[in-house]
């Protein structure tokens, strides 16, 4: 608590704890903001989001912008035919992409940071903590070209793949795969640092004591440290789950098949084929083709991309919830002191 409950009747502490609250509800409230405005955004008609004022609240509601994304889904509209797939498939190429990453991802951080935490002594363990942390230091642009030749022949990053006397190392071509996407985020250096804190406040006398016990390190891990870290793992979980089904910018560098494209590329790629055909504004569209003048005049325009929006955050929503326990309990991690 930042304030006492018993010094609260004192009015100037009275006067902090007020001006606390109401700048806690001010930073929720804009924080809010966006997703009040994209949901009343879903419900309106297609002619009052294209509208040049601004409106709070849906005059006309309407729920004909998700009707028809439901049609989407199911590629079954006008509307549906912008996109090359069903919603459904770059919904599914989402789930692969972010189960992948979990699966894969969650396991080797925490292995690497157990290792460092408990198993390394000395100059390699500070040497070792160094090295994982140092890719927070580097800028995410600095990483596109290393991991471009990363995915063109993997597991090399370099333009063309090494040859030892003469002969070249087998490479692999991930690009324009879902691997393109999930290898290079197997690691997760701020990950590793939340799993590296928490492992560092477990006493070692426990770990000792299994290893007297005859436990291999597995077995510690399994039975004793992980039951200990659940909350760790929430956290973790989430971090990265969001950032997998969220993520943007590389699966659209590296993906050139629509059909293995996540949503969040393709809703993107929705909305500017939108903005190119003038959904943007009402005198534009007043002109454009009669296949756009039918989607308009079911719905499809800003709101229906508000739905798609809302689609996309949901599971992260679900995510949330969750791990809810964890993530409000204020954990202290030993590594965010």
């Amino acid at each position: 608590m930042l304030f006492p409950r018993v010094g609260r009747t004192h009015p100037a502490l009275r006067i902090a704890w007020w001006a606390t609250v109401a700048f806690l509800v001010l930073g929720i409230t804009l924080h809010l903001f966006p997703f009040y405005f994209m949901l009343i955004t879903s419900f309106k008609s297609g002619n009052e989001v294209l509208s040049q004022t601004p409106t709070w609240w849906p005059h006309d509601p309407t729920v004909a912008g998700w009707k028809l994304v439901f049609d989407i889904v199911e590629g079954n509209s006008a509307a549906g035919q912008l996109m090359s797939e069903p919603l459904w498939v770059y919904m599914w190429n989402s789930v692969q992409i972010t189960f992948w990453t979990l699966l894969l991802g969650i396991p080797i951080t925490a292995f690497a940071a157990y290792a460092n935490s408990k198993l390394q002594r000395g100059r390699m363990a500070r040497y070792s903590f160094l090295f994982f942390i140092g890719t927070l230091m580097m800028p995410a642009a600095l990483t596109l070209i290393p991991s471009y030749l990363l995915t063109r022949n993997w597991p090399f990053a370099l333009p063309q793949a090494p040859s030892v006397g003469g002969t070249e190392l087998p490479t692999f071509g991930i690009w324009n795969t879902h691997w393109a996407v999930v290898l290079p985020m197997v690691f997760n250096a701020f990950n590793y640092l939340l799993f590296k804190g928490f492992f560092d406040t477990i006493p070692d006398s426990v770990i000792q004591a299994a290893r007297v016990d005859g436990g291999s390190e597995f077995n510690i891990f399994r039975r004793i440290v992980l039951p200990m870290s659940v909350p760790v793992f929430a956290v973790t979980i989430w971090t990265s789950f969001s950032g997998a089904w969220d993520q943007f910018l590389w699966p659209l560098v590296v993906m050139q098949d629509d059909a293995k494209m996540p949503a969040s590329v393709m809703i993107y790629q929705l909305q500017e084929k939108f903005i190119q055909a003038g959904s943007a504004s009402d005198a534009e569209a007043a002109v454009q083709s009669q296949q756009l003048q039918e989607i308009l005049g079911a719905g499809m325009s800003w709101n229906g991309l508000m739905v798609l929006g809302i689609l996309q955050s949901i599971p992260v929503f679900v995510a949330f919830i969750v791990c809810r326990e964890y993530l409000l309990r204020g954990i202290k991690l030993r590594g965010l002191k």
